[in-house]
């Protein structure tokens, strides 16, 4: 959550935080590995447990942080002194908010209009859900019912309500281990939302794609063989036209925009491809040229793991999120020997 909020405030500064139901503080301190703290003018950890923000004031005074303040005080309640925040972030907290349609509705009419809310907790799907959020009974009944125990609420309330008052503009939904319990993995989201630029234009659900029966789990090829050359002398491609093509590795499309169409479709029965451009496509975007060319062009990047974390995932698809995170050793042993023709 924190990598991708700062993902999309790092060229910014004088930002205002609000983490609500921030605990001891930690978030500000794993903050610090994505965004320098002096973007911040003010970050406010709002909690109501005296205990934690007696942690939190210990953490604040350790490290130093003259812009942190530690507030012991309502998430429903909690007015920002600035009169509104740049960013406001509940982390696994939400959940633990019974009144949760107050808490929402404080933090979204205190967020500036360019501002982001970031949320991460766990969760169950509703019975009828996004293809993405989709469960099985069976797993809605045993997380709910397990939180439950702990008065922890992971319903799917608590997201819905808040897509009623702000645009979502990334989501992804995965799963993860549980300390000191094998085999269990507890399902959870992490969600960014900023207030509706245009409600007509709003990021549509992504569906589940899968490939075809017998096609191997990754891409057949990470670069498009054919020589584009030859079919632009003849197509004499330009920003009136729009473009069907097959995705393979990507680059006859990316090409066809080198060379001006005004819109490119890319199309391909294997998703892996589809999470190839996708990820040449956000690359292109978000890095610099050497960076780009160490992952494509040299095939091989010494710090594709945090490049991933900080530039690149926050940008992914589900789709290309979930195919990509656990093959990033590709760029460890060298992407051009992958895939069914590497």
């Amino acid at each position: 959550m924190l990598a991708a909020a700062a993902a999309r405030l790092r060229e910014r500064r004088d930002l205002v935080w609000v983490d609500m139901g921030g605990g001891t503080g930690e978030n500000v301190d794993m903050m610090s590995e994505y965004l320098p703290l002096k973007c911040f003018k003010a970050i406010y950890v709002v909690d109501l447990c005296h205990s934690l923000c007696e942690q939190a004031k210990l953490k604040v005074k350790a490290k130093g942080w003259k812009n942190v303040h530690v507030v012991e005080g309502d998430a429903c309640q909690f007015q920002v002194p600035q009169g509104e925040a740049s960013l406001i972030t509940f982390s696994y907290s939400l959940s633990m908010i019974p009144p949760f349609h107050d808490a929402v509705d404080n933090a979204v009419s205190q967020l500036a209009p360019d501002g982001l809310l970031a949320m991460t907790d766990f969760y169950v799907s509703g019975k009828y859900d996004t293809p993405m959020r989709q469960m099985h009974w069976a797993r809605r009944f045993f997380w709910r019912a397990t939180f439950d125990i702990d008065n922890i609420d992971i319903g799917p309330e608590r997201r819905a309500y808040l897509e009623t008052k702000l645009e979502r503009i990334w989501e992804i939904n995965s799963e993860g281990s549980i300390p000191w319990v094998p085999y269990l993995r507890a399902p959870y989201f992490v969600w960014i939302g900023r207030p509706w630029s245009d409600a007509n234009k709003q990021l549509h659900h992504e569906q589940k794609v899968e490939a075809p029966a017998m096609f191997p789990p990754t891409f057949l090829y990470t670069q498009s063989w054919e020589d584009p050359e030859p079919d632009m002398k003849v197509m004499h491609i330009n920003s009136n036209d729009t473009v069907l093509t097959l995705t393979s590795g990507g680059c006859n499309a990316l090409n066809l925009l080198l060379n001006g169409a005004g819109h490119v479709v890319s199309v391909d029965c294997n998703p892996a491809q589809s999470s190839l451009l996708e990820l040449k496509s956000v690359a292109i975007q978000q890095l610099e040229f050497e960076d780009v060319w160490q992952m494509f062009g040299e095939g091989k990047h010494p710090h594709i793991q945090r490049l991933f974390e900080t530039r690149l995932g926050p940008y992914l698809s589900q789709k290309a999120y979930n195919f990509w995170s656990t093959r990033l050793w590709y760029f460890k042993q060298g992407l051009y020997y992958q895939g069914g023709m590497g």
